[in-house]
């Protein structure tokens, strides 16, 4: 049986009528199939209501344990492996009167592992919400008016894949939310036993967003987690690769 950590939150920015960055430039990388504005033509910075968008970054915590035992006539013993995560205290960082052409928008979280030999994987969740324009503000049917997203880390270098797929929204999701998830993206595919990983998530609006984002709001949830790698060797549908999910094939498992 493997072990995985239990979610930890580590921040959140928030994006309502015109704003940056939960369950957290570049160009955004799209997964087919834990981003943000649309297309279309703006009225103009005055008329156009500005978004505000909130980012939050979780960060599991866990451990794992081996057998510890002693025998009499000698001294046996055994101690305990671990595998655990710790999340940087980060504030919410709400970013608010985004604006299409605005500058990029960041926030971060620095996640630090240490213990016994494990795999880092992150989870990416986008809610998001329409406001005042009619339009939800991350949008991927409108990959170059929508709300942009980047998700990148620091030691290792890392891009990830941005979800663009629906999923079932999670419990506590804001009312009329629609959500994209992608789970278990690779920090590095090589085992690690310690590691401070600083993930970023970047946003911004192109020029050619459409007033339909007007009050548009976003939620970026990342959570990240990790499972030991002894006697559970990497093995993904796909060829593992940093920044892409490993959806778990064989005898690997992610918990």
């Amino acid at each position: 049986m493997n072990f995985d950590s239990a979610s930890l939150p580590v921040g959140q920015p928030k994006l309502p009528a015109a704003g940056c960055p939960r369950r957290p430039a570049v160009p955004r990388a799209r997964h087919g199939g834990r981003g943000w504005l649309t297309r279309g033509r703006v009225l103009g910075a005055a008329s156009f209501a500005m978004a505000i968008l909130a980012l939050s970054c979780l960060v599991t915590n866990g451990t794992l344990g081996l057998f510890s035992s002693s025998a009499a006539g000698g001294h046996n013993s055994f101690t305990a492996g671990t595998v655990a995560l710790a999340n940087s205290d980060v504030a919410n960082c709400p970013v608010s009167n985004l604006l299409p052409g605005s500058v990029p928008v960041a926030c971060g979280f620095t996640s630090t592992y240490a213990g016994s030999a494990a795999y880092l994987a992150v989870n990416v969740l986008i809610e998001t919400q329409a406001g005042s324009g009619g339009t939800k503000l991350y949008n991927p049917a409108d990959s170059t008016g929508d709300l942009q997203v980047s998700v990148t880390s620091s030691s290792p270098s890392v891009t990830y894949t941005v979800p663009t797929s629906a999923t079932t929204c999670p419990a506590g999701a804001p009312a009329g939310s629609s959500c994209y998830e992608l789970d278990n993206e690779l920090v590095s595919t090589g085992a690690v036993t310690g590691a401070v990983v600083t993930f970023s998530v970047s946003v911004r609006l192109p020029s050619s967003s459409a007033t339909g984002y007007q009050g548009g709001a976003a939620q970026v949830t990342l959570t990240t987690h990790a499972v030991q790698s002894k006697n559970n060797t990497l093995s993904c549908a796909a060829a593992p690769a940093s920044g892409s999910p490993c959806t778990p094939s064989g005898t690997f498992a992610w918990s």
